[in-house]
């Protein structure tokens, strides 16, 4: 619906001539943006990059919506053309850290993990970016593939220590602590990932996996079924179902 309400409202002020201002193309863009990020929500892709175009027609200068069409390029794989997106949002706002940050996961995903850490430290060196937890978390996933553990951790707990509750932290420090076979460490942050977000598929079933390992096969057992049971569908119900015929 909300969808819905946003494309009535660009309707009205497009078939007004009189709102054909410079002001009123750019809070036209502010609308056609709001309806891309809708629509990318929804993974309506097609949709999200025809609207975020609209945005960019009416604002050619506005550097969210290169940043927004380069987050639909990445979701669905266009890599060369997401970075070259960012970097048009960059040379329209140099200092832009959430387009560092995302920057750094574009790199990330292409597995350049030594190439994404330099983005992450120029969204942190940035005074105006709002949410340091989010390239700290990245930073700490990158520094893990790279095989630096030590690195890996103190960045993931950085993360932490800013937002107790943030979800992926945790869960990505499970995965930390179960590289190195700490598997009572490990089940503590997965549980601490399903605790602020219960709905965390990957969370629960690396919960299941490393209870398996500590031999507590019953428990384990009991997640992963209560996982299928709640899901029905996802990308770790087929895992999980996997699992739970092996300790049937």
């Amino acid at each position: 619906m909300r969808s819905l309400s946003f494309g009535l409202v660009v309707l009205g002020l497009v078939g007004c001539g009189h709102l054909s201002s410079p002001g009123h193309d750019q809070e036209k863009a502010k609308i056609y943006l709001q309806i891309a990020t809708d629509q990318l929500n929804e993974r309506e892709y097609a949709k999200a990059i025809e609207a975020t175009q609209q945005a960019i027609d009416l604002d050619p200068k506005l550097p969210s919506a290169y940043n927004h069409l380069a987050l639909i390029y990445m979701e669905t794989k266009r890599y060369e053309k997401s970075e070259q997106a960012f970097k048009t949002a960059l040379e329209l706002q140099a200092d832009y850290p959430e387009v560092y940050n995302n920057l750094g996961v574009l790199y990330n995903r292409q597995e350049k993990f030594q190439e994404a850490v330099g983005f992450f430290e120029k969204a942190l060196a940035s005074e105006k970016y709002v949410t340091p937890e989010n390239a700290l978390t990245n930073m700490g996933y990158a520094y893990y593939k790279l095989g630096e553990i030590a690195k890996s951790k103190a960045y993931h707990q950085k993360a932490l220590d800013l937002v107790p509750q943030f979800c992926l932290a945790s869960k990505n420090m499970g995965d930390v602590y179960a590289k190195e076979k700490n598997f009572g460490k490990a089940s503590e942050y997965f549980q601490r990932a399903l605790t602020h977000c219960p709905l965390y598929q990957e969370s629960q079933y690396k919960l299941g996996l490393v209870l398996m390992k500590m031999g507590q096969k019953k428990v384990a057992k009991a997640q992963l079924e209560k996982l299928v049971e709640k899901h029905k569908a996802g990308p770790y119900v087929e895992r999980s179902s996997e699992v739970l015929k092996y300790l049937r």
